[in-house]
């Protein structure tokens, strides 16, 4: 069901600040336009972008209700940059590619754009991305929000300020821990001394591939203890 927010929106053809101050960014991205797969015709990954920020920023459920959205108004279609939309299936491989590839890219460029420096402390931690029950790729996994929900997990290593230096995507049913030892060989570069999170990530192999990538890692019941031993 198509909430009532998107309709207005479509309606007044009124694209909110925010929404086009991220449009106006991904403009700028220097993102590979090249077909997902040989023979087919090229479609603008940037347009692809703005439709899954699209998504996101209306909490459309699933790429088929995306698609919806853009075949009933032609006001979506024109701030993404489509005449026409694109095939589901155009959808999901452009999911595929930006998770496992075109994610880095636009992290880095933003990465360098922010000007980041060098942190010496990172938080480590996950949030759900609930699927569509048909997703036959998803799978269960227990969240403090949802408890037990279908679909992924999207690992997180930011700076205390929130800006994501390392990524991992996973399905829900991988272990918080297992997941974590993705995070790490890309952090090499920014010469961090402590990596903060919580119980779930707190496990001998990650400490120990922290600990080769130069970092202390320390878990939340670690720092609980830590606190109580210092007090008593």
């Amino acid at each position: 069901m198509i909430s009532n927010i998107v309709i207005k929106h479509a309606l007044s053809s009124e694209i909110d600040p925010l929404l086009q101050a991220l449009f106006q960014y991904i403009d700028q991205l220097s993102l590979p336009e090249t077909p997902y797969v040989t023979g087919q015709p090229l479609i603008s990954k940037k347009s692809l972008l703005k439709c899954f920020f699209l998504k996101t920023y209306f909490s459309i459920n699933s790429l088929p209700q995306l698609v919806d959205i853009l075949d009933r108004f032609g006001y979506f279609r024109r701030i993404c940059g489509f005449n026409e939309v694109p095939h589901l299936s155009t959808f999901s491989r452009a999911g595929k590619w930006f998770r496992e590839q075109g994610f880095s890219v636009f992290n880095s460029q933003l990465l360098k754009d922010l000007g980041v420096r060098c942190p010496n402390v990172v938080i480590i931690d996950s949030t759900a991305l609930r699927s569509s029950f048909y997703d036959s790729q998803a799978r269960w996994g227990i969240f403090t929000r949802y408890k037990w929900f279908k679909g992924y997990k999207l690992h997180l290593c930011t700076t205390r300020e929130g800006i994501i230096l390392s990524h991992a995507f996973a399905t829900a049913n991988q272990h918080d821990a297992s997941v974590a030892l993705e995070l790490f060989p890309s952090l090499k570069k920014w010469k961090i001394e402590f990596a903060l999170g919580d119980a779930a990530y707190d496990s001998e192999n990650v400490r120990n591939m922290a600990e080769e990538t130069g970092i202390f890692f320390i878990g939340y019941f670690r720092i609980n203890c830590c606190y109580i031993e210092h007090n008593v």
